[in-house]
């Protein structure tokens, strides 16, 4: 028998808060870099009741956790528990990760990093001066829409099937990007010359998830174009039918898996303040993509 030293009084606390949250790979994430950049602390996912938020908040205020996650559904709620929130986090409408800072809880949006980092990774570019079509207008689209916005797109089309969600974020990238960005449904005439010279298509929508009925955004048919970069923020296929469609007309396509595990480094950097390679970023994504395939 070995003695467990992993362990101890000093050992710093992190978490995941959300409901449910069986499913989450961000302790594979964290607790593989508190190793390989000899930390002592210990991350563990934490199933948090809806109505029970506030006092899972003041829990972790008590225990003095060092910070913690947020997945679905509390990362709207849980800016009304925190002391200090991220002006990108306050653009975003959402927080997914939280830092104590001598006992004041401070909210972040590493979602849209997460992203921006896996498709500079993958794709070898940035945003700046290109056009992009972003699809969906939920909260993802909200975050990612920012963050394109805030690295420089020369322009930027919102689709959505109900045109008042799309004009939100529209109205939230002019008041304070400036007159960058439309929003548009997809059945509108112009949108296929507006989809066919975009240079990057971002999906945000669940259409083609294991575990959705529809396949492909909208029902509709899209137009891909060689040149184009397509990314889908699904995982769950890893190729799902839009990246299939897209893949067939000779673009470069990319599944969500990436910003998934870029955005849990990203939030270990915000707590530890050590800056993560790119080479370990790679190294911890293969290693779990490995694991998924057992």
């Amino acid at each position: 028998m070995n003695l467990v030293e992993t362990v101890n009084g000093k050992t710093g606390l992190l978490g995941l808060i959300g409901c449910p949250v069986e499913h989450t790979k961000s302790p594979y994430i964290h607790n593989t870099l508190f190793r390989e950049y000899n930390i002592n602390a210990i991350y563990v996912p934490i199933h948090v009741n809806e109505g029970e938020l506030e006092r899972a908040v003041n829990g972790f205020k008590a225990q003095n956790f060092i910070g913690f996650n947020v997945t679905v559904p509390y990362k709207k709620e849980i800016i009304k528990y925190l002391d200090d929130i991220s002006n990108d986090a306050l653009l975003m409408g959402a927080v997914n990760t939280v830092k104590n800072i001598e006992g004041r809880l401070k909210g972040y949006n590493t979602d849209a990093e997460g992203f921006a980092r896996d498709f500079r990774d993958a794709f070898e570019t940035g945003f700046a001066g290109k056009k992009v079509v972003l699809l969906g207008a939920g909260g993802t689209a909200r975050a990612l829409a920012v963050k394109l916005a805030a690295e420089g797109v020369k322009h930027l089309t919102i689709v959505n099937r109900t045109l008042a969600n799309a004009e939100n974020i529209v109205e939230l990238v002019k008041n304070n990007f400036g007159s960058i960005v439309t929003g548009i449904v997809p059945e509108e005439p112009g949108f296929s010359d507006c989809f066919k010279s975009s240079d990057i298509v971002i999906n945000t929508t669940p259409a083609g998830m294991s575990t959705y009925e529809a396949r492909i955004p909208f029902d509709f048919s899209f137009e891909f174009q060689r040149h184009q970069l397509v990314y889908d923020i699904i995982y769950t296929p890893r190729k799902t039918e839009f990246l299939k469609q897209a893949e067939l007309r000779g673009c470069k396509v990319r599944n969500g898996f990436g910003m998934l595990i870029n955005q849990g480094i990203s939030a270990f950097e915000i707590w530890t303040g050590k800056a993560v390679s790119k080479n370990h970023a790679v190294e911890i994504l293969n290693l779990i993509n490995k694991l998924e395939e057992l």
